[in-house]
């Protein structure tokens, strides 16, 4: 998998700026991605978890390289983790091209 495509299927290159603003209110760190981080993005600290529930579910708990390789996907997880930035059509679409890309590779 590319280095930059996290394992629910973001593409971490094209929102690093996005997430490094975000990210500057917690940690002058810059994030890294979702797979150099292990799933610990800032973000988590809003649903009060220190962990992405998507990461968590799809390498620690079943031990996948990428959700692309579980049969449940997209999942509830993949609905429930919503960016409260975007709007409901922006989710879904979000998941569909994600869901897409996670099964080409």
């Amino acid at each position: 998998m590319e280095k930059d495509v996290s394992v629910c299927g973001i593409d971490c290159a094209a929102v690093c700026d996005v997430c490094n603003k975000n990210n500057a209110e917690f940690t002058e760190t810059p994030c890294k991605g979702c797979n150099e981080a292990k799933g610990k993005l800032f973000w988590a600290k809003y649903l009060g978890l220190d962990t992405c529930p998507i990461y968590h579910c799809c390498v620690n708990e079943k031990q996948l390289k990428n959700c692309g390789e579980c049969e449940q996907l997209p999942c509830d997880i993949y609905f429930n983790t919503k960016d409260p930035s975007i709007s409901e059509e922006e989710h879904k679409k979000s998941i569909q091209d994600r869901v897409l890309m996670l099964k080409s590779l």
